[in-house]
C-alpha cells in the first residue's frame, strides 16, 4: 500500500510541478492496472508493482509453493515464460513482461482452454509470495 501511496504523490507531483496532463493520466492509469485481473481467451493477467527479477523469482516460489512441477522455463531478462504441470496433470504457462517502471505483467494459462479460477489461484500465490 506505501508503493501506492508513493505513485499516487510522485504522479501528482507530475501534473503539478509540469502540468502535463497526459503524462498523469497514463502514471493514473498505470496504477489502476496493477491491482486488476485481465480475462481474455483463456489467459489470465495481471500487472504487478514489481520490479521483473522479483516477480521472476516470486512467480518461480508461487509455483514451487503450490507443487505445481515446472518443465521448462526460459528467462531473457525482461521476458520470460514457465511451462509447468499442475498434480493432476494440468498444463500451466505462465508468461512475464517488464512494463518498465518497476512493473511486471504477469500471464497464466491453466488448461487447454484456461481455467480462470486456476489461474487466479497461482496469481494470489505470487502475490502472496512477493508480499503484496
Amino acid at each position: 500500500m506505501k508503493r501506492l501511496k508513493k505513485l499516487t504523490i510522485l504522479i501528482s507531483a507530475i501534473f503539478f510541478l509540469y502540468g502535463c496532463g497526459a503524462v498523469a493520466l497514463v502514471g493514473v492509469g498505470a496504477g489502476v492496472g496493477i491491482a486488476s485481473y485481465k480475462y481474455i481467451d483463456g489467459r489470465l493477467t495481471r500487472e504487478y508493482p514489481l520490479a521483473y527479477d522479483r516477480a521472476w523469482d516470486a512467480t518461480n516460489k508461487a509455483l514451487e509453493n503450490l507443487e505445481i512441477s515446472t518443465s521448462s522455463s526460459m528467462n531473457e531478462g525482461g521476458k520470460g515464460t514457465i511451462e509447468a504441470v499442475t498434480k493432476d496433470g494440468k498444463k500451466v504457462q505462465v508468461s512475464l513482461k517488464d512494463k518498465g517502471l518497476g512493473v511486471t505483467s504477469i500471464t497464466i494459462t491453466v488448461g487447454v482452454f484456461g481455467n480462470r479460477l486456476e489461474a487466479q489461484k497461482i496469481h494470489e500465490e505470487i502475490a502472496s509470495v512477493s508480499g503484496l
